[in-house]
């Protein structure tokens, strides 16, 4: 099992979960019209803050950097003598 942090999933699983719940048409007839606007503005406030706080932990793909701001750079490919990459003859 992969046992790496995955805030982006987390974070989309939350938002969901939220916007499906305020989303539904017949909330406000299960909880007061109250509960459902402090619930909008939590979602609101889960999707302002959540994103800033994922941003942070995942790695763009623009521009890829270690956490002490060092480039990442993809190592070159080991050359296989007598074969290309596509497995053509040299």
């Amino acid at each position: 099992m992969n046992s790496r942090p995955r805030p982006v999933l987390i974070y989309a699983t939350v938002m969901a979960g939220l916007t499906a719940l305020t989303g539904y048409a017949g909330l406000d007839q299960l909880i007061p019209a109250q509960a459902v606007s402090w619930l909008a503005l939590v979602t609101v406030i889960v999707g302002a803050v959540g994103g800033v706080l994922v941003q942070s932990q995942v790695t763009p793909l623009s521009a890829p950097q270690m956490k002490d701001g060092r480039q990442l750079v993809p190592t070159p490919l080991a050359r296989v003598p007598g074969r290309t990459i596509r497995g053509d003859v040299d």
